[in-house]
């Protein structure tokens, strides 16, 4: 246990050497300190190391055991997210003019930019059944700031809410292992999908399994996306091929395709009677799910691609094209801004 002038002492000189050495004894003040005021500076002297500094205070924040570890790490990206700085919070900090010499330190632009995407990947890592107390123990001491900075809080909610989105990498790790350990096991992926079904589409907020219309003609999946389009859906196996070694689609390949089709078409020559079913349902897009797109050579990439580009409304895609839509997505919530460039002309 540092006595407080012993910690800032050693914190300052951290931060005067500024090298990898000097930042591991501060990451372990943190990672062995059991109270905030050893916690909560050391996470701040972290962040004069930039990226480097902001990925040990996640490393450490995940693998701690206490909500103090997890909860300190929370408020202190949430703040610097919303104002490029650190706050002097009173209770976890007794030496402002160490915050002052933290903040002299960092470009306010790099750092809030940097602590917003880190402060998504951390929640997005925590479990569902850690999170509550540290989120209820940042908001407390966020809540210090808020008449001065409400945009504190509004970060932290704002990150938060990236957890309803079901998906994280772990689950797309479990998924991508799937691919080898559960080729050829279409129940498997039936199962899975189910319970992740943004994979399927990020957009969908009802999904029916199998649907038995007058017990024809049962897809594996009818998908309703927000906007009430639909999405008729035909998954086989990674272990089956897309392509074949001439660069055309794989008789399974077309076999799903014919598949989803006829399923559409059925729905849509019914459409009235298919609607008391299926809200709102009109013409709806298809997408078969069969093999793995990594496995494919540029020539049969090309051809996948080509034959993609004469159907209309029907879309042929490896099951690790699924993965790695999702991961895009979920990196596009953990950076949370997306670049926008206004008034373009191309000459």
């Amino acid at each position: 246990m540092y006595l407080p002038h012993e910690l800032y002492l050693l914190l300052n000189d951290a931060l005067t050497d500024g090298g990898a050495g000097a930042r591991a004894k501060v990451a372990a003040v943190a990672r062995d300190g059991d109270e905030l005021e050893l916690i909560y500076p050391a996470y701040a002297a972290m962040l004069t190391w930039g990226d480097v500094g902001i990925n040990e205070i996640i490393a450490i924040a995940l693998a701690g055991t206490t909500v103090k570890i997890k909860s300190a790490a929370l408020t202190l990206l949430a703040a610097v997210a919303a104002t490029g700085r650190t706050p002097n919070l009173a209770f976890p900090v007794s030496d402002p003019r160490f915050m002052q010499r933290v903040n002299a330190g960092l470009n306010p632009l790099t750092a809030q930019r940097s602590a917003r995407q880190g402060l998504r990947r951390l929640l997005l890592a925590i479990s569902t059944d850690d999170v509550l107390g540290p989120v209820n123990s940042a908001f407390m001491f966020l809540s210090i700031q808020q008449p001065e900075c409400p945009e504190m809080g509004e970060e932290l909610v704002a990150a938060l809410s990236s957890k309803w989105f079901r998906l994280s990498p772990t689950v797309l790790d479990k998924f991508e292992q799937m691919f080898d350990t559960n080729a050829e096991d279409e129940p498997a992926f039936q199962n899975f999908l189910c319970r992740y079904p943004q994979l399927l589409d990020p957009m969908a907020i009802h999904v029916w399994s199998q649907p038995s219309f007058h017990g024809a003609l049962v897809p594996d999946y009818l998908i309703r996306r927000a906007d009430d389009s639909y999405l008729v859906v035909e998954i086989e196996t990674p272990a089956k091929r897309i392509m074949t070694r001439g660069n055309q689609l794989a008789s399974a390949a077309m076999q799903a395709e014919r598949q989803v089709l006829d399923y559409e078409d059925f729905l849509s020559e019914r459409v009235q009677e298919a609607r008391t079913h299926f809200p709102g349902f009109s013409r709806a897009e298809r997408l078969v799910v069969i093999g793995r797109e990594g496995f494919l050579n540029e020539a049969q990439r090309k051809g996948l691609r080509r034959a993609n580009a004469v159907r209309h409304g029907t879309r042929i895609v490896g099951f690790d094209w699924l993965a790695q839509r999702a991961r895009t997505v979920i990196n596009n919530i953990a950076e949370g801004d997306v670049t926008v460039v206004e008034h373009h002309r191309v000459v």
